[in-house]
C-alpha cells in the first residue's frame, strides 16, 4: 500500500470517497500479480499490525463515477476486512459478503440495535445466538428453491409442513402476501448447525417489507410473548425467545392475516397460513 493505514480515515468516519481510495490503492498494489478480469468482486485483508482499519464494510460502487478499474474491468463489490475479522472470523466473511448480494442490514441504524429480529441471522446481531440465515434470506441468495417455497397470495387457506431451515430438503418457509411489498413468513427453526446455541426453536414468523430500507427494519420478528417482565436466560434477548409453539397463532387484524402453528416436532413443524 502506498500510505499508512492511519491515512485513510476509518477512524474518523470512513467516507464513501475514503473507503474508494483505500480499494484503489490495495487494487493498484496488486495488480501487476493478478489478472482483475477474471473475478467480480475483491477481498481485502489488511496486517494484523493495521489496527487503523478496525471494521469491515462494503463496498458497493456508484455507477455514476469513475469508480474503479482494473484489466479491463471495473470493481464494483468489495470487502474491506479490518481487525473485527480476527473476533468474529468468518461471520464477518458471512454478513459482509451477503451486501454484495444485496442483503440489508437487519439490526436497527437508530436506537437499540437489535430491536427488530434480535440474534436471528447474521445480517442482525453478528454475536446473536442463530446466526443462520432466515429462510426468507436464503430465497433470495437462491439457496432456497422455489419450489421449496409455499406462498397464499390471496384470500384463503393453506396448510404447509415446514422443515427446519439449518437442515438440507422439504419446504422452508411459508409466505403469506399481504401487499405488493410486504408479508409474513413462518420458518422452522432448531437448535443445530449454525443455530447449534439457538435460544429457543419452533416457528419464527416474521414481517418483511422490501419497500424498507437497510437498518430501519426490513424485517422483523413477530413475539408471541411480549411481556416486559419476563427475563430472558443469559446472554439471549426477549426477541431470542420469540418462536411459536403448537396452539399458538399470530394475527394482523389490519390485514386480515392469521398463521396458526399446528403441530411440531424434532423433524419440523405444520402451520396454517390463513387471508380474509
Amino acid at each position: 500500500m502506498p500510505a499508512d493505514s492511519t491515512s485513510y480515515g476509518f477512524a474518523r468516519g470512513l467516507t464513501f470517497e475514503a473507503h474508494e481510495k483505500y480499494l484503489r490503492d490495495a487494487i493498484t498494489a496488486a495488480d501487476p500479480y493478478v489478472d482483475f478480469s477474471r473475478f467480480d468482486m475483491v477481498y481485502v485483508v489488511p496486517a494484523r499490525t493495521a489496527t487503523a482499519i478496525p471494521f469491515s464494510p462494503t463496498y458497493l460502487y456508484d455507477p455514476a463515477t469513475p469508480g474503479v478499474t482494473a484489466d479491463g474491468t471495473r470493481i464494483k463489490w468489495a470487502v474491506t476486512f479490518g481487525q473485527d475479522m480476527w473476533h468474529w472470523g468468518h461471520k464477518v466473511a458471512a454478513h459482509e459478503t451477503a451486501h454484495t448480494f444485496g442483503l440489508p442490514d437487519l439490526y436497527s441504524f437508530t436506537g437499540y440495535p437489535h430491536q427488530y429480529v434480535g440474534g436471528w441471522d447474521v445480517m442482525g446481531d453478528i454475536a446473536g445466538h442463530a446466526p443462520q440465515y432466515l429462510g426468507w434470506h436464503s430465497w433470495k441468495l437462491g439457496w432456497t428453491r422455489d419450489e421449496q417455497v409455499a406462498c397464499l397470495t390471496a384470500s384463503g387457506r393453506r396448510t404447509v409442513r415446514l422443515a427446519p431451515v439449518e437442515r438440507p430438503g422439504g419446504t422452508k418457509i411459508a409466505v403469506l402476501r399481504t401487499g405488493g411489498t410486504t408479508a409474513y413468513v413462518a420458518e422452522s427453526r432448531r437448535a443445530q448447525g449454525n443455530d447449534a446455541a439457538a435460544c429457543s426453536t419452533g416457528v419464527l414468523i416474521y414481517k418483511v417489507d422490501s419497500a424498507t430500507q437497510t437498518g430501519q427494519g426490513p424485517v422483523r420478528i413477530m413475539n408471541p410473548n411480549p411481556n416486559p417482565n419476563t427475563t430472558p436466560p443469559t446472554g439471549c434477548t426477549p426477541l431470542d425467545l420469540a418462536v411459536y409453539a403448537p396452539g399458538q397463532s399470530f394475527t394482523d387484524p389490519a390485514t386480515g392475516a392469521r398463521i396458526d402453528v399446528l403441530a411440531g416436532g424434532p423433524t419440523g413443524d405444520t402451520v396454517r397460513l390463513a387471508k380474509d
